[in-house]
């Protein structure tokens, strides 16, 4: 199985976060910071994927050490364990959904699992995932090695956010696929 394609991003909607601050603090925010992100997938018949993000990033943010005012670019995918897991929620109740989560300051991303916003529960990945990025004039590629991920193998579409720590982005500040994309 292979897919290649562009894949438009909008804003993640500021009034949709939970708690006070940023749904009022953010609010005038419209536009994506990534506006578009190319996508591949390449499939094996085991249930393993390998997956490259690449998006344009002007300014490299790969580490933020104690400063608290700086932020880290990363990206995630995400793939809804349950049919009608809606995905600009991460899930809802009894419909959770589960991630791959890199981060530019990272050797391994996190695998991650939310039913909802404000749900998302971190963990180490499986041994046999794995994250690579590289930044380069102005652009990032991550490339993910997945073996076995179950949930896309059955349900058959991703979800993709991009963090651009430039922006201040970060948790739910970010850019994000206007839907579930169909992998075919």
């Amino acid at each position: 199985m292979g897919f290649h394609r562009q894949i438009r991003l909008m804003v993640a909607p500021p009034a949709m976060q939970p708690g006070g601050y940023v749904m009022k603090a953010y609010a005038d925010r419209s536009e994506a910071a990534t506006p578009a992100v190319d996508l591949r997938v390449d499939g094996s018949e085991r249930g393993g994927f390998a997956i490259e993000l690449g998006w344009d990033c002007a300014r490299m943010q790969g580490a933020a050490g104690a400063q608290t005012d700086r932020f880290v670019d990363a990206c995630a995918l995400l793939c809804p364990l349950t049919p009608d897991a809606p995905w600009i929620t991460m899930g809802a109740p009894g419909q959770p959904v589960e991630a791959v989560y890199w981060r530019a300051d990272r050797e391994r991303p996190w695998r991650m699992r939310a039913e909802g916003l404000g749900t998302m529960q971190r963990g180490e990945a499986p041994p046999g995932w794995s994250a690579q990025g590289a930044w380069d004039a102005g652009r990032w590629r991550v490339r993910f090695v997945l073996d076995a991920w179950e949930a896309l193998a059955v349900q058959r579409r991703l979800g993709v956010a991009v963090w651009q720590g430039q922006h201040g982005e970060r948790a739910g500040l970010k850019s994000v696929s206007d839907a579930w994309l169909p992998l075919g």
